[in-house]
């Protein structure tokens, strides 16, 4: 199913922006069921989204990485939650094509239509080894977009098989249709998201299900074994952010955008005209730059990962590092640019159903995920460059 990258990125995004009115409409419903509508899960589908990094082997599209990055801007003019939805399932098949070839078969030979959803925050979790065999019990939460999956892939602490030492974090892939998806997402932002809970009790997880972040640091993965695209061999996590960022990008520029067309030709209650006011109007500019520049940013950097990735270069640590900080800092300038503009709504503002001020709720709750965040993201970056060893050695 490889394309011309250029088409296939093109198809996607306008597919996107076709879909940006449609989402924005949907909105309220989302927020009220907090998951995903059926409507736009089967809009997702037919658009391809879902399939932007999936492999090849498996009816992938094989994008380049960023392509979803891009169409999430798209998609969160519209609706931040749905946009969250679709990158991350999206981002999901491109970690499963790092997984072992055996594993992928049971993700996608069958249907490869197949979703899967992750969460990497384990709660009470206990892991029992037996050879290369994990018996495996908890709760693992904030899963996005669980409900329309059919497999999980779930942060495991892996204990060594000597029975020694400190555990190493794994993936472990299973099948939903063994665990319990309990109903726990009540949140202010990404209210739509469905992020809710995975309940494990003793689930046997095979070793080729397995998948250690130390595999998965750059260069060859046990999936490149079948999917020798670059893809599959870039650093999952020097590279995660990608599948957020966009969404407060896109959510940022949805807010300025509907502000625009808000107070363009609207009086207030005391009969001025707001957009002829100077500060509104600087307000409005300062935002919008921000938010140029933080799309510039991340185009740029999506920009030097694919060349890279294509000429068979492994980004190093500085850059990886970089591309953490950047991200952070881009999510930095969608909250500053939302909060700029908020109180040009006045009391409108003040309303749960205005759908600027729901951008303003879900850009704050992009900025709060732990790979956005600038105090770790962008110390990160400095412990580097000041020679010390990363903080986070998963990157």
């Amino acid at each position: 199913m490889v394309q011309d990258p250029a088409q296939g990125r093109e198809e996607l995004l306008n597919r996107a922006r076709e879909l940006v009115p449609v989402l924005r409409e949907r909105a309220p419903e989302a927020e009220q069921l907090r998951r995903m509508p059926d409507e736009t899960v089967t809009d997702f589908h037919d658009a391809n989204f879902y399939r932007a990094l999936q492999p090849a082997r498996y009816d992938g599209l094989e994008l380049p990485f960023g392509v979803h990055t891009e169409f999430s801007v798209e998609l969160a003019r519209g609706c931040a939650s749905s946009s969250w939805h679709a990158i991350i399932i999206a981002c999901h098949a491109w970690v499963g094509g790092m997984f072992p070839p055996n594993a992928q078969e049971e993700l996608w030979a069958d249907d490869p239509a197949t979703l899967i959803s992750t969460s990497f925050r384990p709660d009470g979790v206990t892991v029992k080894r037996d050879g290369e065999v994990m018996h495996i019990s908890g709760r693992w939460k904030f899963s996005s977009g669980v409900d329309n999956c059919a497999w999980a892939m779930l942060t495991l602490p892996v204990p060594p098989i000597s029975g020694g030492g400190k555990p190493e974090p794994y993936l472990a892939l299973v099948p939903l249709a063994k665990c319990t998806v309990e109903d726990t997402w009540y949140a202010s932002g990404l209210a739509a998201t469905g992020s809710n809970d995975i309940v494990v009790e003793d689930l046997v997880v095979p070793a080729h299900r397995l998948l250690a972040f130390t595999a998965i640091r750059g260069g060859p993965s046990p999936g490149s074994v079948v999917n020798p695209s670059y893809l599959y061999q870039l650093p999952m996590y020097g590279m995660f952010s990608f599948n957020l960022v966009g969404c407060a990008i896109g959510a940022a520029r949805g807010a300025i955008e509907a502000l625009i067309e808000r107070i363009r030709d609207r009086d207030s209650i005391t009969g001025a005209h707001i957009g002829e006011l100077p500060s509104a109007q600087l307000r409005i500019a300062e935002s919008q730059a921000e938010i140029d520049a933080a799309m510039a940013l991340m185009l740029r950097n999506l920009e030097e990962i694919n060349r890279l990735g294509i000429a068979g270069e492994i980004q190093p640590l500085d850059d990886r590092v970089r591309y953490r900080r950047d991200n952070a800092f881009a999510a930095q300038l969608s909250v500053r640019a939302v909060d700029r503009i908020y109180p040009l709504l006045g009391g409108a503002g003040l309303a749960s159903d205005d759908p600027i001020q729901r951008a303003w709720r879900d850009v704050h709750a992009i900025a709060q995920h732990i790979a956005l965040i600038w105090d770790l993201q962008g110390g990160l970056w400095g412990a580097v460059a000041l020679g010390q060893p990363c903080p986070d050695p998963r990157i």
